[in-house]
């Protein structure tokens, strides 16, 4: 297998990118937060991709326990007078992140709980300088990490570019990769999947909770989106490796419907894996009516391992996932979401792969009772295609969380 024209795939994903650059930026809502978040990311989030600290608009969305306007004059929170920008002379924007979550487990095959307890998720501190709305300057810390090193406890942090020429930006730095919707939850199908306390497999090749390292461009034109990232993936230049990590997300964006389409490539010229190759595709499409929201997502990849000597290629692993879930949104506190999630992490063979399917079934509810206090809770049931063969049992799951954020 020649690998020549994988080279030329970071001048292809600049190009893409480009190719879109022609009109300003479109800030309009979507059905998004009926399915999470309601508006579109760049709307909210310094992020163009979302997550991470909010900017004036945003924070005032939250601070309206979700809703675009302001509390009226029968809610406790309606003088409610928060900001999170220090001032005009000081162009800094405070955020916090925090969840707090109660959580057990039980198999088929037992008739206590496999677990029970207390479990912090995440305490992250964002700090973010825009000295003016060209220049973005954007840091995340786990406040109480424990890790060996800086690198383990800052999240992100990168510096974004953006007013050029038909709104056109580029963001360097640790982010997050742009491939597919960025979730809150990365335990879905497409994501790191649900296997936690079993095999811990999951369908992309790299954790989306975490960042890499590299480079990222980003355009809209009319409802037309894109992005294009160049990041390490599994590389270490300073072990004298190449970074060989590309991302490119192409989507269309109506107030009515969201949808785009994702690609990502890891080639490993020096693996510590196992593996050569990990390449993942994927779709994601969102629409709404009135307070319900549909969403989902499917992905499929392959995994090619290390050749053996004298073999141009190794070894492929096939895999597919998918999800979707509905939301329903009695009020702009409260959130009602079922969810199905189905993976097949490996289709080689036909044992293998009743050995490697999964579905997961979740009923979820979500409830704002102050402004930046979200309580959220789930059951979940796993079940495995043939979980003799894969050597863990069915699995029932159920949290209680408590997100704060600001």
């Amino acid at each position: 297998m020649t690998r020549t024209p994988w080279r030329a795939i970071p001048v292809l994903l600049v190009l893409a990118s480009l190719s879109l650059l022609s009109t300003e930026r479109r800030v309009e809502s979507v059905p998004l937060y009926a399915a999470r978040t309601g508006l579109m990311c760049q709307s909210c989030h310094f992020d163009p991709n979302g997550g991470g600290p909010r900017n004036e608009f945003g924070f005032a969305f939250a601070r309206n326990r979700h809703a675009l306007t302001p509390e009226d004059s029968t809610s406790a929170f309606h003088d409610l007078a928060l900001v999170n920008r220090v001032g005009d002379a000081m162009p800094l924007y405070i955020g916090l992140n925090h969840r707090f979550m109660l959580f057990t487990n039980q198999y088929k095959s037992e008739d206590s709980l496999a677990r029970l307890g207390f479990f912090n998720m995440e305490n992250a501190v964002h700090l973010t300088f825009q000295p003016h709305p060209r220049l973005t300057l954007v840091y995340s810390f786990d406040a109480f990490s424990t890790g060996p090193s800086n690198a383990v406890r800052q999240k992100e942090g990168f510096a974004m570019i953006s007013g050029f020429p038909w709104d056109g930006y580029i963001k360097a730095g640790r982010f997050r990769n742009p491939y597919g919707l960025r979730l809150d939850d990365h335990t879905v199908a497409t994501r790191t999947g649900f296997l936690d306390f079993s095999t811990g497999q999951s369908f992309l090749p790299y954790d989306p909770r975490f960042p890499d390292m590299g480079v990222e461009l980003g355009a809209d034109r009319g409802g037309l989106f894109s992005r294009a990232a160049f990041t390490n993936g599994e590389a270490d230049a300073f072990n004298g490796q190449y970074a060989n990590a590309k991302s490119i997300k192409i989507g269309y964006n109506h107030p009515y419907y969201q949808g785009a389409l994702s690609f990502y490539d890891n080639y490993n010229k020096e693996s510590f894996s196992g593996l050569k190759r990990e390449t993942r595709w994927g779709y994601y499409g969102l629409t709404h009516w009135k307070s319900a929201a549909l969403i989902g997502e499917v992905g499929a990849g392959t995994n090619e391992a290390e050749p053996a000597p004298g073999l141009a290629t190794g070894p492929k692993t096939n895999l597919l996932a998918g999800y979707v879930e509905g939301d329903y949104a009695p009020s702009h506190t409260t959130n009602l979401r079922v969810r199905w999630d189905h993976e097949v992490l490996d289709k080689s063979s036909d044992a293998a792969r009743d050995a490697s399917t999964h579905d997961r079934y979740a009923l979820e509810g979500e409830w704002v009772p102050v402004p930046f206090a979200e309580l959220r809770g789930a059951v979940r049931r796993i079940k495995h295609k043939d979980d003799a063969a894969f050597g863990f049992p069915d699995e029932t799951q159920a949290f209680l969380q408590l997100h704060l954020s600001y």
